[in-house]
């Protein structure tokens, strides 16, 4: 019953927008995609079907809506799309070989096996991996595997809050820290961008001054807050040294593990170096599935279960779904009516950053991607901001922290990619929404913070 008045709920959006007058500034075809789009948030939201199901809906529907079928499916073309399978397809090979568990014993025995002890690991390795790896996508598929098979290894229960905690909190890890620096993420490849087309100055070391101890001060907010949010259960008794002979059980590596983790190492250099040698980051996984399947690590009989195919067409739906609301203006129709709200704040810092933040969660519910919703609202506010005495690093802040909200799988395609590398079983959708709750408390509190950080060292008046 649930299931049948959600999908008449999001027909009945989707059927209200259609019938109602067409707003100013936005075309016939945008309202029809809009429409769709509602539709489609709305199924997503409730679960009414499977999210992969659903965005196979979402693009047949944006055709008679009026969008070229290339468009419409214009996700599954996306570079983003086609390192996601590559990378899946390495998290199956380093689980396999047992890769993975190696490097969880390894890294349990270097911090203490605690609670504490395991987030921080995973923020140390979110930073090393962050000053080589531009893509969230590419380190969650790196790190989930690995707390995968710590959560494992403590044999702790599936969906227990012990569980939840290291897995969300991997995953955060994986994710945040790539806004410290100026390429440490994705999203700061569109900072660069709308830089340029407003003919800013933005310089690495700029960056770096600006954004990297916030983004420091947003990270152990989030380990303290996500601790105590979730309360989990005591650690499992285990022995000093366990995590040391559980490597001695394992003995020497094998020839599967050692050409897993030699294709993974390879292939973090290419993507470290790509600035140099201008190979597309894509390329690199496309060379390294047929690898796995020549050395033996993955079988034919395998392809088909080796990856969540339903987050692929879930996440390719996703991807074209944002190049949908971008070529037909939706995010820039309903930035004419957020943005004069936050223009209202320009004299006070605070209140600005918070409604800023507070705007960039909002537009997540309809941008899966975040690469739409940033630009939508840095173009038009840069020169408010900028009057008022705000530098444009300053309001990319908000923009970048508030960028990977997860009340929903489908506005984060991170922790969608550890619901399917963890066969849905590391944490449960109300741990999930929680600390998405959490997570965009502690964007507050960092912004708030950080605003007596730049008022000291002079970037604030």
């Amino acid at each position: 019953m649930r299931k049948w008045l959600s999908l008449l709920l999001g027909a009945a959006v989707g059927f209200a927008i259609v019938v109602m007058p067409t707003p100013h500034g936005l075309s016939r075809s945008g309202q029809l995609v809009l429409a769709v789009t509602a539709l489609t948030v709305v199924l997503w939201m409730f679960h009414v079907m499977s999210t992969g199901i659903v965005s196979i809906l979402m693009m047949a529907l944006m055709i008679p809506a009026g969008v070229k079928p290339a468009v419409a499916l214009s996700g599954f073309s996306a570079p983003s799309f086609w390192i996601l399978v590559a990378v899946l397809f390495y998290g199956f090979a380093m689980q396999t070989t047992g890769l993975a568990r190696r490097i969880a014993y390894y890294t349990l025995s270097l911090f203490p096996p605690t609670y504490t002890g395991i987030c921080f690991a995973f923020l140390t390795m979110g930073f090393v991996l962050t000053l080589g790896i531009p893509s969230s996508t590419v380190r969650t598929a790196i790190m989930v595997p690995i707390a995968w098979a710590l959560v494992k290894s403590l044999e702790l229960e599936d969906r227990s809050r012990g569980a939840a905690l290291i897995i969300l909190t991997t995953v955060e890890m994986a994710v945040v820290p790539g806004s410290a620096i100026l390429y440490g993420a994705l999203f700061g490849v569109v900072i660069d961008t709308l830089f340029h087309t407003k003919h800013l100055l933005l310089t690495w070391t700029g960056y770096v001054g600006v954004l990297f101890v916030p983004t420091v001060l947003l990270c152990l907010l989030i380990l303290g807050a996500n601790r105590i949010a979730l309360r989990p259960e005591p650690m499992p008794s285990r022995p000093p040294q366990f995590a040391k002979l559980k490597l001695r059980e394992m003995g020497r590596p094998r020839r599967a593990e050692v050409i897993a983790g030699l294709l993974v190492v390879i292939s973090i250099l290419f993507w470290a170096t790509e600035r140099y040698h201008h190979i597309p980051s894509f390329f690199v996984g496309m060379i390294g599935v047929p690898v796995l399947a020549l050395s033996g690590i993955l079988k034919e009989e395998q392809i088909g279960t080796a990856v969540p195919w339903n987050l692929l067409l879930f996440l390719g739906g996703a991807f074209s779904l944002a190049n949908i609301i971008q070529q037909y203006d939706i995010t820039a129709w309903l930035a004419g009516f957020l943005v004069p709200a936050a223009q209202r704040l320009s004299f006070s810092y605070v209140l600005l950053l918070t409604a800023v933040a507070i705007l960039m969660f909002a537009l997540r519910f309809l941008d899966p991607s975040g690469f739409v919703a940033i630009p939508v609202l840095f173009l038009p506010l840069v020169d408010v901001t900028s009057k008022a005495g705000m530098p444009p690093l300053i309001l990319a802040a908000p923009l970048l922290f508030a960028a990977a909200p997860f009340w929903f799988a489908y506005q984060s395609p991170w922790v969608a990619t550890a619901e399917g590398m963890t066969g849905d079983r590391g944490f449960s959708g109300s741990q999930r929404a929680l600390l998405s709750t959490v997570y965009a408390s502690q964007v507050i509190l960092a912004l708030v913070l950080s605003v007596g950080y730049w008022r000291l060292l002079g970037y604030l008046r």
